[in-house]
């Protein structure tokens, strides 16, 4: 069980969970939160990154990545390090995968059909980041798409699971996630670059180099800045909160923690800024 629980790569768990966080803030701010489609939402949120892990997993091992890591600092891979077979991963991946589209299923028939294509969507891309014949992580592609999923997709598709209202702040209020679950990409795609070239996984840092990639960093945490400050002055001067959690990585620069703990950071002040403005 062990493994099992290792293979979900719990830190990144933080990238599916925040916006949950930031929707359950708006949708208490405006008196409209109702729990049981939370709860949907967060079970079928943490399918899709759950399972996308899984196929990570087993489809580097496949490709010819991660298999240096037995004695590195670098987290050892189930299915590269022998405790799970890849037979077993696959199944493990697609499991989880169709629990995440039935209950967006659920979602659609309880709330709008719209969410019927959204897991169908979600669960393709899961699996289209490291599978299939153009693998979206071994393009340079995956940056735009975890920016969208992780951002507005789960943020606005969690208030409109729930009823709640929909305006011009509530969609921009998901690129604060987003733009941070880009910056703990770009500093996996940094740590694992010189590697990645080597299987021909063209990552952005293998692209266009180190530097680039550091800078893109920078960038991601330079917009939930902008966003906090927008929230402010559109919003109430709390909802600004979440730029204190900025200062976390800001301290410990291209380390893949504290940035995970400002990505969840931010999306739990500006939530909690939320309610109490």
């Amino acid at each position: 069980m062990h493994d099992w629980i290792a293979a979900t790569r719990p830190r990144t768990l933080a990238a599916a969970f925040a916006p949950l966080v930031l929707a359950t803030g708006w949708l208490l701010a405006h008196n409209q939160f109702r729990v049981f489609p939370i709860l949907m939402a967060t079970a079928a949120a943490l399918c899709f990154q759950i399972g996308c892990n899984f196929v990570n997993d087993v489809a580097d091992f496949e490709r010819g990545a991660d298999q240096d890591r037995a004695n590195g600092d670098k987290p050892q891979r189930a299915v590269a390090s022998g405790r799970i077979s890849p037979r077993a991963m696959w199944r493990a991946a697609a499991l989880v995968l169709c629990l995440g589209m039935a209950i967006g299923g659920w979602l659609a028939f309880t709330v709008s059909w719209i969410f019927a294509p959204l897991a169908v969507c979600s669960a393709f891309l899961a699996w289209a980041y490291t599978a299939g014949p153009y693998p979206m992580a071994y393009c340079g592609t995956a940056d735009v798409v975890v920016l969208v999923m992780f951002g507005p997709v789960a943020v606005s598709g969690t208030i409109f699971a729930a009823g709640g209202s929909m305006d011009e702040v509530s969609w921009c209020l998901g690129f604060g996630p987003g733009l941070l679950a880009v910056a703990l990409l770009a500093i996996n795609n940094l740590r694992d670059h010189a590697e990645d070239a080597t299987v021909g996984k063209k990552t952005l840092a293998v692209r266009c180099g180190p530097t680039f990639v550091r800078w893109q960093w920078r960038v991601m945490l330079f917009g939930s800045a902008a966003l906090s400050g927008y929230l402010a002055l559109k919003v109430d001067v709390l909802a600004g909160l979440g730029v204190l959690a900025l200062g976390v990585p800001l301290m410990k620069p291209f380390v893949l923690g504290p940035t995970a703990a400002a990505l969840f950071g931010w999306s739990l002040l500006t939530a909690v800024g939320l309610v109490l403005g």
